[in-house]
């Protein structure tokens, strides 16, 4: 029989005991907070107004870097024999200070708060900091939005800064109606002006924002309101609230410099097609309400197929979305903004078929997403173009259904809903371009009636009812595309009768001049163009070798580069385009 092992050299596990270690420090700590306040074994004294506090050294070290820096060897010396004495904070803070150090509990109210994050922030004791940043987070409303904004500004608090100025922005009006609103500075108040992210539901919440702050001080402030009230976007007013309300304001009549800014509102509204010559942040919607501007895209040819398919282009998101298809498919069509409305004109059911060729026209209305017919032109017409003028449509040239090139013009009155021609061209021209600026209509370009490309050009008085010739342009280009920007017309790409264009033409109708841009990196014909924030779109189209394209380019003149955007979500050629202000409800996610 073995021999039995020896009790000590068996391995037993060894005993494990879990204690509650929570509640261990929870007693310690009290314990010490007792020691505290009856001042036993405590090494340091701090003074707040004149009333000693006792505490122990090692727990302000371990709870506040301040007093871990003050207590360290390079200050020992300075402080060991003498009270620490603390400003900027009362006495009673400095109790609830040391009750939430020795504890890590205290109550944080709206009366205490302000004082609580000045002292924790001066002590450098971020978790209570935090407390109070969350605290201020959680009562934040339209009456202290403004005055926990400055306080986080004063006590470096960046997320609760972050936080107070988004409710502000967000809830604009509603603040704008307190007390705290009308003690702004006028600097402070600027920035609520002038910012697209200014929420508001109507700009004349914005404006009766402005006259509640003057007023509050009328004396001091008026002198402020013509340097506040040029960024107050009163384009975007109604026009009976001009009429009713702001041109009978004391205040405003006592401004001279408020009078330009009712006229241009005035023009904005009766002078719908003029509105894309008001430059500046007045015309432009803010973000709240609601509308952004688009290059919208409309009709074309994919594949072999004429489509209804529109689209709208977001430079901000650089991508394409879906809107409602037109009535009638059609291509290399006319398509123009008057007013709020987007005309879509003639063109063809069937690419190349002349005898597909059109003469209705039908109106997109972005705010309710959808396309009317209105009266149809008195010919049929494809490959022509259209501008406005004075309110009025016109289109110009083509083909008929007789695939006879046209020099015919006619002229739409959408009050009336009627076309009439007026004074023909002097020559026949079918895909030319066709632009609108100052008082006259331009068409430059196209092929004439033996099938030759152009790069004559001609201007139309609506006054007079006359046309007149103006320079050549430096080469001929028949389906190019053309639009103005900045007073300037540009015309681009093209076919010259032999070779597919990439090269442009500025033309400035003051000196009646052309000048060469640069290159695009596509050549490309039968493509569209549109003009959004001083930047040149061409969208589509057909390249060198006569294949579609999905490729969408971006001219700056400013910089005079091109450089490519979002590509159209199918590739398509006889398309047009126009900017437009579209409702955010209609682009998913924005």
């Amino acid at each position: 029989m073995a021999a039995p092992t020896p009790v000590e050299n068996i391995s037993y596990p060894s005993p494990k005991v879990q204690l509650p270690e929570a509640n261990y420090c929870v007693a310690l700590m009290q314990c010490l907070n007792d020691f505290r306040k009856h001042n036993v074994l405590c090494e340091v004294t701090i003074v707040v107004n004149g009333k000693p506090f006792y505490a122990h050294r090692n727990v302000l070290a371990a709870a506040s870097p301040y007093f871990r820096a003050m207590f360290s060897n390079h200050f020992r010396e300075q402080t060991d024999a003498k009270p620490v004495i603390l400003e900027n904070i009362t006495a009673e803070v400095m109790e609830e200070l040391l009750n939430f150090i020795y504890t890590g509990t205290i109550k944080i109210t709206p009366f205490n708060v302000k004082d609580l994050v000045s002292a924790s922030n001066y002590l450098l004791m971020t978790s209570l900091k935090d407390a109070c940043v969350s605290f201020m987070k959680s009562m934040l409303n339209p009456s202290n939005c403004l005055g926990i904004e400055s306080a986080a500004d004063q006590f470096d608090c960046e997320t609760l800064r972050e936080t107070a100025n988004n409710y502000i922005y967000n809830n604009f009006f509603t603040v704008s109606q307190t007390d705290e609103f009308k003690m702004l500075s006028a600097e402070r108040l600027e920035e609520f002006l002038v910012s697209d992210d200014t929420k508001v539901e109507r700009e004349e919440h914005i404006f009766e924002a402005l006259i509640t702050w003057v007023k509050h001080d009328e004396k001091n402030r008026s002198p402020l309101f013509s340097r506040l009230a040029k960024h107050i976007r009163f384009p975007q007013m109604s026009p009976y609230y001009l009429a009713d309300f702001v041109e009978t304001e004391e205040i405003v009549l006592g401004t001279p410099e408020c009078t330009a800014l009712l006229l241009e509102a005035k023009n904005y509204h009766m002078l719908p097609d003029r509105r894309h010559l008001i430059k500046g942040s007045r015309t432009k919607p803010r973000k709240s309400m609601g509308v952004m501007k688009v290059i919208f895209a409309a009709g074309g040819i994919q594949g072999a197929t004429v489509m209804k398919n529109t689209f709208c282009f977001v430079p901000k998101t650089n991508r394409w979305y879906p809107l409602a298809p037109m009535n009638v498919a059609r291509c290399r069509h006319g398509l123009a903004l008057s007013g709020d409305m987007v005309y879509a004109v003639g063109g063809q059911s069937r690419e190349g078929a002349a005898q597909s060729s059109l003469s209705t026209v039908e109106r997109y209305d972005p705010r309710t997403n959808t396309w009317n017919t209105v009266a149809s032109m008195n010919i049929r017409r494809s490959l022509l173009n259209v501008a406005v003028l004075d309110g009025r449509l016109y289109a110009v040239g083509g083909c008929d259904e007789n695939n006879f090139r046209l020099n015919s013009v006619e002229s739409y009155n959408p009050v009336t809903d009627n076309w009439q021609y007026v004074a023909p061209m002097s020559t026949c021209r079918s895909s030319p371009c066709v632009m609108a600026t100052g008082r006259a209509l331009y068409v430059v370009g196209g092929v004439n009636y033996v099938g030759m490309s152009l790069n004559s050009g001609e201007c139309f008085d609506p006054m007079t009812n006359t046309w007149v010739s103006i320079n050549p342009m430096q080469q001929k280009r028949a389906s190019a595309c053309g639009a103005v920007c900045n007073g300037k017309i540009f015309v681009i790409g093209g076919w010259d009768g032999a070779n597919h264009l990439n090269s442009g033409e500025m033309y400035e109708p003051d000196i009646d001049q052309w000048s060469s841009i640069a290159k695009a990196s596509t050549a490309r014909w039968d493509a569209a163009i549109a003009v959004e924030s001083d930047k040149i779109y061409v969208v589509g189209g057909c390249d060198r070798n006569s294949l579609c394209t999905l490729e969408t380019e971006c001219y700056d003149p400013d910089k005079k580069k091109w450089c490519k955007v979002a590509p159209l979500p199918v590739a398509t050629h006889g398309i047009k385009c126009s900017t437009i202000q579209v409702p955010n409800k209609l682009i998913p996610g924005i």
